[in-house]
């Protein structure tokens, strides 16, 4: 695997303004009437690096910063090339011609290594006093109020020309006419010209005459186009420069799942967008986003598990929230024939964690709206369901629900938080793509947890009654054998859950620790057996649907995620270590023909209680793989084996709810 260097040698020279474009032909240059071309190979449109070279032969990249500062643009439409202007950063002038020296760097999947092609583009000008530099809307900086874009000071200054005969003028097309003013005319209009940094800067404010809107005005979805001519009469030459800005000063908004970048529909065609260095084309579907028309609306979803995607931490009050960034993002509309591009940075508000609602109850119910396009693929609304199935949305449509439920019902529950009074439900749907499963599945399903909260601002006549449950029955019992099943929360088998900590809560493939012990006994002779271990997608042990975790006392074969055991050797301080046995199993949940049947999974064991002292028995001395031999022997009973002293099944107290 190398480098592969190409050098072309052979420039195609075009004399004078000629409009020529030869698509197609990899290496052509283009002499337009304020730019010239470069076509590039177009399998290194989506990755590569592109380098212009200055007087002194220093190779310089081509980034966004470098293209807001010089006049070059990337362009993707039916052709893969470089647009520079005649004004641009390092074009030089060399035997009355303008010439610019061009390297690309990009890996070939048809030679399977990576190549770098070098190129040089000339251009001879005819004797002309018209100057014209095409100044389009790629570089344009969109904020809140305004919109702007900057040039490279190779022209006469906004600000030096201002006290002599010459001066700058400004056309102003509002989409039906044109208005010529001074720039000081269009000064007190809404627009601004200055100079900072080495280049010049124009800026639109959204309230400028004869800027053009798209969209619905009522929301925060406006798009605004800035279509000027600002020209200048040197007394040499003329110089004339094209600004097309276009801006939507709110483009980005964000649910639990996606980034979603929405541009009302205006008089140009998306051709490509770029998140960070990461180029999506309309015409080629990709795996990271979804791209599509809704209701005059372009919508790009962009699902935070992006893979240019980042979280930061920020602020909520007394709390810590995240939020979610995408890297600088391009969109690329054509515009009457020219690429015309808006550049911002999507960043979603942050948001809440931990269990502090952010929304209060209003008059005993709450409200909230679930939309298919939540979730990237959508969400299939038929199966959207609260914790009590039987409570349905008091709106429906197409592509939304909206539940308004009463705090007492539907499964809501509640609890008291730092003072607050906060009521909980839940929100269980399906996507409409998902694949047939098998009898269980460790996929995701679309789970949202909703809130709402009362304070004592809320209502001053709210009055919080806490009721606690009975404690549970004493472990204690004389006589009988005793095992009982617990979960732990992580593999140190600490502190197990308590009664009331049920449901545990576990995400798919997230291990649970479950633990089997003999109570009451302190003979070290009894050894604990485990016989069958399974769950259940109801609390009784003999339901169906059932998948098995344990059979025999071995680890069932049939599961990708086989049950781990641990040792009892490992955990110190424990009295009797054979009255306990210690395994982990990976979360699942119940499907059939692709459908999530219950998302609470019950966990049962059948376990032998035995006679250490008697080791000679089949049934008590187990080991792995098991014996068909003895399965058979216990299908017949054990009562008669001295060695077996009791057969107890035991369950977990409450059921694991998998997200």
């Amino acid at each position: 695997m190398g480098w592969l260097s190409i050098v072309f040698s052979v420039v195609i020279l075009i004399f004078g303004w000629m409009n020529v474009n030869v698509l197609g032909l990899e290496g052509a240059v283009s002499c337009l009437p304020d730019s010239m071309t470069l076509e590039l190979p177009l399998e290194a449109a989506a990755n590569h690096q592109l380098f212009v070279f200055d007087r002194n032969n220093k190779p310089i990249q081509i980034d966004p910063a470098y293209e807001l500062k010089c006049q070059y643009t990337v362009e993707v439409v039916t052709v893969f090339q470089l647009r520079v202007g005649y004004g641009a950063c390092e074009v030089q002038e060399q035997n009355k011609s303008l010439f610019l020296a061009v390297q690309i760097n990009y890996f070939s999947k048809a030679l399977g290594q990576t190549v770098t092609k070098k190129y040089q583009m000339v251009c001879l000008p005819t004797q002309s006093d018209n100057l014209q530099i095409s100044r389009e809307v790629g570089k344009t900086r969109c904020t809140q109020s305004f919109m702007e874009v900057m040039l490279p000071q190779q022209l006469p200054n906004f600000d030096a020309i201002s006290n002599t005969r010459q001066e700058w003028l400004v056309d102003i097309n509002n989409g039906q006419t044109t208005t010529t003013m001074t720039l000081l005319q269009a000064r007190s209009k809404g627009y601004e010209f200055t100079v900072a940094n080495n280049l010049m800067i124009v800026r639109a404010y959204f309230t400028a005459t004869g800027i053009q809107k798209f969209g619905r005005l009522q929301s925060d979805k406006v798009l605004y186009l800035a279509d000027l001519a600002l020209k200048y009469d040197s007394g040499f030459g003329k110089i004339t420069i094209l600004v097309l800005m276009i801006c939507v000063p709110a483009p980005v908004s964000c649910n639990r799942m996606n980034v979603l970048i929405e541009i009302p529909s205006f008089v140009g065609t998306f051709t490509n967008l770029l998140i960070g260095t990461r180029l999506y084309l309309p015409s080629l579907p990709s795996t990271d986003l979804a791209i599509s028309r809704q209701q005059n609306m372009l919508r790009i979803t962009v699902p935070k598990r992006h893979p240019l995607a980042r979280t930061m931490a920020c602020p909520l009050g007394f709390l810590t929230g995240v939020k979610t960034v995408l890297p600088d993002t391009k969109l690329t509309f054509n515009v009457r024939g020219t690429l015309t591009s808006m550049t911002f940075t999507p960043v979603c508000p942050c948001e809440m964690k931990g269990s502090d609602p952010a929304v209060l109850c209003q008059d005993g119910f709450m409200d909230f709206e679930v939309s298919s396009n939540d979730t990237l693929p959508p969400l299939d609304l038929g199966t959207v369901q609260l914790r009590d199935p039987t409570c349905r949305p008091s709106v429906s449509s197409k592509d939304s629900l909206l539940f308004h439920i009463p705090l007492a019902s539907c499964g809501t529950t509640s609890k008291v938080i730092n003072g607050k009074l906060v009521y909980e439900n839940e929100i269980r749907a399906l996507l409409k793509d998902r694949p047939l499963l098998g009898v269980i599945t460790r996929d995701s399903e679309y789970v949202l947890t909703v809130q709402c909260y009362y304070d004592h601002t809320a209502d001053a006549n709210l009055i919080v009654d806490v009721k606690t449950n009975a404690p549970p029955p004493p472990a204690m019992e004389q006589g009988d054998l005793i095992v009982v099943l617990r979960a732990y929360p992580d593999v140190l088998y600490r502190t197990p859950y308590r009664d009331q900590d049920y449901p545990v809560v576990r995400y798919l493939r997230d291990p649970l620790y479950l633990e089997v012990q003999v109570l009451n006994r302190l003979d070290p002779n009894i050894k604990l057996v485990l016989d069958d271990c399974w769950a259940t997608g109801f609390p009784s042990p003999s339901s169906l649907p059932r998948w098995n975790i344990i059979v025999d006392g071995c680890q069932y074969d049939g599961d990708d995620y086989m049950t781990v055991f641990h040792s009892m050797s490992k955990f110190l301080g424990i009295p009797f270590p054979s009255h306990y046995r210690r395994f982990e199993v990976k979360m699942f949940t119940f499907v059939s023909g692709g459908v999530v049947q219950t998302n609470s999974i019950y966990f049962h064991c059948s376990t032998l209680i035995c006679d250490g002292l008697k080791p000679d028995s089949d049934l008590c001395a187990k080991t792995c793989p098991s014996s068909a031999s003895v399965k058979r022997r216990r299908g017949l009973g054990s009562a008669g084996s001295t060695a077996v002293l009791g057969e107890v099944v035991t369950s977990l107290p409450g059921p694991v709810a998998v997200l």
